[in-house]
Formats: C-alpha cells, sequence, structure tokens
C-alpha cells in the first residue's frame, strides 16, 4: 500500500507543479546522451532482523533487504522483490545527510539493460544542485571513447516506505563481462587515492617518487585467499610499472618511447580533456582510476568516477590558477593543493604529448564537447528530473547546492525552481567558457610551446616551473605555421642578451622578460606569460609586453600558453599540369611547388608567364593557379602562346614579347614574323590585330 499511495502522489505532484514549457522540448540528436523516458521507482525494504540505523552511521556495516523496481518507462526493466545486501559508500559523500549506497545482489543481475551484475551503486549527487554533472560526464566519456565508461540511469528511491530523493543508479567500477572484463591472473584495477582516505583499505602501496597512494580496488588473482607468493608477485608487478612511471615522468631523460611502452597514452590525453573541461577537484587525488590486463597489457586511465564537484562547483579563490580561462590539470598542485599530483605537467613536458593532445582535439574532442550538445543535454535530464528534484529539495529537505560553500533550504517549489535555474545557469556558462578556452588553447595546428628555465626541465604552454631564481631562460616554438618566437631578459647585474628560436639568455638574476612571436605564426596565435615575483603572479602579458619586475627584484617562477587569435586559414594552389594534384597549405605560410614534369620549363603565376619562373609560393586565400610553362611549338601562325588558337590571348602575349615581360625562344619569334619580312616587330602586332579582327 505505502508503494501505491507513494506513486500515486508522485504523479499528481508531476501534474500539478510541472512547469508547463520550463525546458522545452528538445531533439534526441542533439544530445551528448540518451535520455530515459521516465523516472522510475526504486524500493528498498529492510529484512527484519536489521535496522538502517546500523548502515547510517558505519559505511562498512552490512545489513539484508530486498529491492524492487517499478514504474520503469519498459515493464521489462521492472524487478520484482530481491534479497540484496545493502551498505552506504562514500568518502566525503558518506558525511552528507543524504548517503550513498551499495547494493548486491545475491546472483548477477541486470538492470535497466546495463548487463548483468551484482554490485551496484546508488549516487547522492547529494552537493551537486543541478544533479547532473556526474551523468553529463559519463556521456562525454563514452562519446570519446573512454572504454568501460559507467552507465546510468536516475531513480527515485523509497527506504521502508519512506521518500529518500532522486539517485543515480550506477555500474560500479569493477572486474566484469559487464563492466571491466579483465582476463589475465595479473589484472587489476587501481585508483589514485589521498593518504586521508586509507583507513579500511586492506591492500595499497605509496608511489616511488610521489609518494602517492594507489589502492588495489579489483584484481582477479584473489588477494584474501590466493597463496602470498601469488599476491605478491601481481601487487609486484603492478608496482613496478606504476614507479616505473612516475620515475620516467618526473626524470629529465624524457624517453617517449618508454612512457608509451608503459601507458596508453590516449587514454591519458581523454582523461586529461574530460577533467580540463570541467575543473575536476578529485582528478589526480582520488577517484583516478588505471587498469592493466597483465603483463602483456599497458596501464590504462579509466573508467572516470565521481564528477558531482566539477564545472565551478569549486572557486578556487586564493589560489595561483582561476577562473575558467586557465590551465587546470597541469598545474592543478598550484590552484587546488598538493594532495594532488602534477603527473599532467610532466606529461605535457614530451612535445609528442603535445601533439597527439593537438590531434585527439581536433579528431575527437572539440565535437562531442560542443557546448549546445551539453546544455541541451542539461535541458532534457532537468526536464525528466524536475518533479524529482523537487521533492528531493522541498519534500525531503534535501540542501540545494549552488557550489562547495553556498547552500539553501526550500519550504517553496517556485524558490527552489527559481534558484535552481540560478544554479543551472551559472553550470552552462562555465561550460560555455570551459569550452570557449580549450578551442583556443587546443587544435590541428596549434604549435608547441617549449620553455626552460635555468637548465632544468623544460615545459610546454600553461606549465608553470618549480620555485627558484631565474637566472637562464630559452624559449622556443615547434610549428607548422612559418615564423617563430623571440624573446630577451634583463638581469640584475648584467642585461641578457636576446634570444630566438630556443637560444638561451642568462643572467646574474632575471629581473624582467618579453616574448614576441614573429612571422605568419603571430597571425593565429597570441604568445601570453606571467611571472612570480616576490611570491605573488603578475597580470598576464602578451606579445612583447614586460613581464616580471625592477632591477633589483627576481623571477622566481613563469607560466607561458599560446592562445588561438584567429582561426589558422587554408588556401588551395592548383598547377594545370597533368598529373600534379593541388596541394592545401596554411595561409601566409610559403611552399615549396612540385618538380616540374616532364616537358614543363617552369611554374609561372600569370597564364602569360609573366617574369621569372617560381618555386616557392606564399599561399593564399582561397585557390591560387600555378601555370605550366613548355616548350611552345607554334603550328598556327599567330598562335603565340602554343594552345592551337589566335586569339587576344596571344595579342596580349605578344605585347608582352616586345615589351621584355615575356621571354620567348627562336621558335616563337619565327612564328610571329606574320607579314613574312623576316623580322618580328611592331608590323607583326598590327598583322596579329587585323587576324583576329577578320580584317586579313
Amino acid at each position: 500500500m505505502k508503494k501505491l499511495i507513494a506513486l500515486l502522489l508522485s504523479v499528481l505532484t508531476f501534474v500539478l507543479c510541472f512547469p508547463v514549457g520550463a525546458l522545452g522540448a528538445v531533439e534526441e540528436e542533439s544530445l551528448i546522451g540518451e535520455v530515459q523516458g521516465n523516472v522510475p521507482n526504486m524500493y528498498l525494504d529492510i529484512d527484519s532482523g536489521y535496522s538502517y540505523d546500523t548502515i547510517f552511521n558505519d559505511k562498512e556495516a552490512k545489513i539484508r533487504a530486498h529491492v524492487e523496481i517499478d514504474g520503469s518507462w519498459d515493464s521489462d526493466y521492472d524487478l520484482a522483490s530481491t534479497g540484496v545486501e545493502l551498505k552506504t559508500r562514500g568518502n566525503s559523500s558518506f558525511l552528507m545527510p543524504k548517503k550513498p549506497y551499495q547494493i548486491k545482489f545475491d546472483n548477477k543481475t541486470d538492470l535497466f539493460g546495463m548487463g548483468k551484475a551484482k554490485k551496484w551503486v546508488l549516487l547522492a549527487n547529494y552537493v551537486d544542485g543541478s544533479f547532473v554533472r556526474n551523468k553529463i560526464i559519463y556521456d562525454i566519456a563514452e562519446n570519446i571513447g573512454m572504454p568501460y565508461t559507467v552507465k546510468s540511469v536516475f531513480v527515485n528511491l523509497y527506504i521502508d516506505g519512506d521518500y529518500k530523493g532522486v539517485y543515480q543508479l550506477c555500474e560500479k567500477v569493477e572486474i566484469g563481462d559487464s563492466r571491466v572484463p579483465l582476463e589475465d591472473d595479473f589484472g587489476v584495477i587501481a585508483e589514485m587515492e589521498a593518504k586521508t582516505r586509507l583507513d579500511g583499505e586492506p591492500f595499497y602501496f605509496f608511489s616511488s617518487v610521489t609518494g602517492k597512494p594507489f589502492v588495489y580496488k579489483e584484481y582477479n588473482t584473489d588477494f584474501e585467499d590466493a597463496p602470498a607468493e601469488d599476491v605478491a608477485a601481481v601487487r609486484a608487478f603492478f608496482e613496478a610499472r606504476m614507479n616505473a612511471l612516475e620515475n620516467e615522468l618526473y626524470n629529465n631523460g624524457k624517453d617517449w618511447e618508454l612512457v608509451k611502452s608503459l601507458i596508453d597514452i590516449d587514454s591519458v590525453i581523454k582523461f586529461y580533456f574530460i577533467n580540463e573541461l570541467c575543473m575536476n577537484a578529485d582528478a589526480c587525488f582520488s577517484s583516478t582510476y588505471f587498469y592493466i590486463d597483465g603483463k602483456d597489457d599497458i596501464l590504462h586511465m579509466g573508467p572516470v568516477w565521481d564528477y558531482d564537484r566539477c564545472f565551478g562547483y569549486y572557486d578556487y579563490n586564493g589560489g595561483y590558477v582561476q577562473g575558467t580561462e586557465e590551465d587546470f590539470m597541469k598545474n592543478i598542485t598550484d590552484c587546488t593543493d598538493t594532495q594532488r599530483v602534477e603527473w599532467y605537467k610532466m606529461f605535457f613536458r614530451y612535445p609528442e604529448f603535445v601533439k597527439r593532445a593537438n590531434e585527439l582535439y581536433t579528431d575527437v574532442i572539440k565535437d562531442e564537447i560542443d557546448p549546445d550538445r551539453i546544455i541541451a543535454t542539461i535541458d532534457a535530464y532537468q526536464d525528466l528530473l524536475y518533479d524529482s528534484l523537487m521533492r528531493n529539495y522541498v519534500d525531503e529537505g534535501w540542501a540545494l547546492f549552488h557550489n562547495n560553500s553556498e547552500a539553501e533550504f526550500f519550504s517553496s517549489r517556485s524558490d527552489a525552481t527559481e534558484y535552481l535555474t540560478f544554479t543551472t545557469d551559472y553550470l552552462k556558462n562555465n561550460i560555455r567558457d570551459r569550452v570557449a578556452y580549450l578551442n583556443s588553447a587546443y587544435g590541428e595546428y596549434h604549435p608547441v610551446l617549449s620553455y626552460q628555465p635555468n637548465g632544468g626541465r623544460s615545459y610546454t604552454g600553461g606549465s608553470m616551473t618549480e620555485l627558484s631564481d631565474m637566472r637562464t631562460f630559452a624559449v622556443s616554438l615547434d610549428s607548422e605555421i612559418d615564423g617563430g618566437i623571440s624573446y630577451t631578459a634583463k638581469g640584475t647585474r648584467a642585461t641578457a642578451t636576446e634570444g630566438a628560436d630556443g637560444t638561451a639568455v642568462a643572467a646574474d638574476r632575471i629581473y624582467n622578460i618579453t616574448v614576441s612571436l614573429y612571422g605568419n605564426v603571430a597571425n593565429y596565435y597570441s604568445i601570453q606569460y606571467r611571472t612570480m615575483v616576490d611570491g605573488t603572479w603578475s597580470r598576464w602579458r602578451a606579445d612583447g609586453m614586460d613581464a616580471g619586475g625592477r632591477y633589483g627584484t627576481v623571477i622566481s617562477r613563469v607560466q607561458m600558453r599560446l592562445v588561438e587569435k584567429n582561426p589558422v586559414a587554408l588556401g588551395t594552389v592548383t598547377f594545370d599540369a597533368e598529373g600534379v594534384e593541388p596541394v592545401s597549405a596554411i595561409v601566409g605560410n610559403k611552399i615549396a611547388l612540385p618538380a616540374l614534369p616532364e616537358g614543363v620549363l617552369g611554374w609561372y603565376t600569370t597564364p602569360e608567364f609573366e617574369g621569372e619562373a617560381v618555386t616557392e609560393l606564399t599561399v593564399s586565400e582561397g585557390e591560387t593557379v600555378i601555370y605550366a610553362k613548355r616548350e611552345t611549338v607554334v603550328s598556327v601562325p599567330g598562335d603565340m602562346n602554343g594552345d592551337g588558337e589566335v586569339n587576344s590571348i596571344d595579342a596580349n602575349v605578344m605585347k608582352r614579347i616586345f615589351s621584355g615581360a615575356v621571354a620567348v625562344d627562336e621558335n616563337v619569334r619565327n612564328a610571329g614574323d606574320l607579314n613574312g619580312d623576316g623580322a618580328f616587330n611592331s608590323l607583326d602586332s598590327n598583322y596579329l590585330r587585323r587576324m583576329i579582327s577578320g580584317i586579313n
């Protein structure tokens, strides 16, 4: 009876309270994810002899319950009452009043067509006022090809007949045929974890360089029951792989081939862009998963997990990196705290990594993070969830969070709706700003900027140097676009010499720098940089502006980046010679013209072959035609260009021959003696004009 009453109240409230046309219809093809038909009800009834209080205060405790699902958009997804083991879960989320849960079936069970498994997770998303952050990130991760991305649906949760709010029912990150299908005895899923969260974790290790904890979450060799030597072998293998990766990342040798042999680079880059997009506070801190399927495999980053505190949820006031137009993951230890590891600062030291990141962004990422599609998906999810969210925030009294420091409680649905709109608009604006910045900072033709202070590690755009007084400074640019980079530095007791394209400048102490782009690359990109003096960052400077302090001060840190100023334009160069294909190239770049085909004497920019033959060309917008000058064989008197016809073009050619603008061989001169007097002069030009007009 409780279930029936709850269902009727849900339907009645939806009909009376849903704001007509609140979000509008959204065409499915415009979304990044598929929206379920409605929000079904999940009922958890605790078995006799067990108490909910047992798990409310102890996330390791387990009780028995029965679960039932009803009201699904497809009746095949409904579930008759089935016995489960129930527990609370989470780290910081466990401390919230609205608890997250894990349910474990006695037998593998398929929920909502997501595949058979025993364990399922109910995310409370308590701190995410919009309730959709986790879902849209999982959608994006799946679309960009992150393997084994968590699938999920929304449900209304009841425990012993009492409504507990709307939840996100998810797959658990674990080994399994429908989850992460690892098969080798050395197959492992591990989580990069916080040092403060190791209580209750029986199997973990600290990495060799950063000392970051890695917790063994799933393993094919049973750590609890397998022989000790087998467990030791698996752990030694995994720890050696992870330590080898960290040792290389933090080593000055920069052996790119070794890095590629240890970890799946595309998974690292995709994980980067997901977390860079949403500025996820947990990335490289906790909930950062890796898997490997034995000794013949390499490490992979993923599956992605835990995104309820991203997209502007944290405002990093007081941090070195703030706002949406900043590099986040490269400098995460500066913009959050030292519990994060700066892996991505190290990955971006490799030019090959930067180039692959630009390729993947152009080919895969950019289309899948189109802000209009993401925002349309948010609208569609909130359209689906509106009644459930109002029950969540008003009827149940859960806080409606705007960010990590602002939350409101509501007794009125109209007030809650207004605040939900406010915080969702904030989320949407954050998405638009982040995508705009990523579009300006990554792309197919984006140059690779490298800089190196004090002869130590080199860095690419966006990464910061370590804290140390600058004495030497070198900057270089690897680009498909013509041009380069120049820079100067001023020192405290000596003025450094000017450097360009990788030539280092040196001084006793550097207190001021200027950096500029020159050539065609400056038409497309702006170089931005800032310096730290006396513990304070300067404002961003650009393209030749001074950065730093005055004589007597010292630059201790520097950050540099390139941002798109104008989209890179391509022009087409077409050749009027058989078998020579058109060339597409960047407008403003100089390109070498192809080798001359047989019988062609040279390439010219006009059909009259004016001036000297050309061997290179500065590419212009649109199409440029290059003409092939062949040895002219004139078979028709007056046919000065050898095309078999006598027309005004021949008159123009003859005029240019007389002026010296066009050089021709003796064969053409003889053919131009139209009056037969043995000379090639203006009389023949007059004769040709009469021929063309039909007078002769």
